[in-house]
């Protein structure tokens, strides 16, 4: 009986030390990959300034880019609006043109 024992035992314990062994390095990968981004960090004040003053000119960017976009916009619709057909003027008749001269 200890025989028959000795093997399953044996390979309970095979599976467990894969098992640990895939655990750990998973858990190593991930410490690692966490330890990078904070690494990746600014850590002087200088660093940090330098990243909030280029986060703030992009921001300062994109609000511009926006607003030309919007008076770009503005500006097309009342060009628009001044191409609109007009109605023809009435010919002026031509008693007035002869005794007036030409309307203008």
């Amino acid at each position: 009986m200890a025989d028959d024992d000795a093997p399953d035992l044996s390979d309970r314990m095979d599976r467990l030390e894969r098992k640990l062994d895939e655990l750990l390095d998973a858990g190593q990968a991930k410490a690692a990959g966490h330890q990078e981004t904070r690494l990746d960090r600014p850590s002087t004040v200088e660093e940090q300034v330098r990243a909030e003053l280029e986060r703030r000119d992009k921001e300062a960017a994109a609000k511009a880019d926006s607003e030309a976009q919007a008076s770009e916009r503005q500006t097309v619709a009342e060009r628009l609006a001044k191409l609109e057909e007009k109605a023809p003027a009435q010919p002026q008749p031509r008693r007035q043109r002869v005794m007036w001269g030409e309307r203008k």
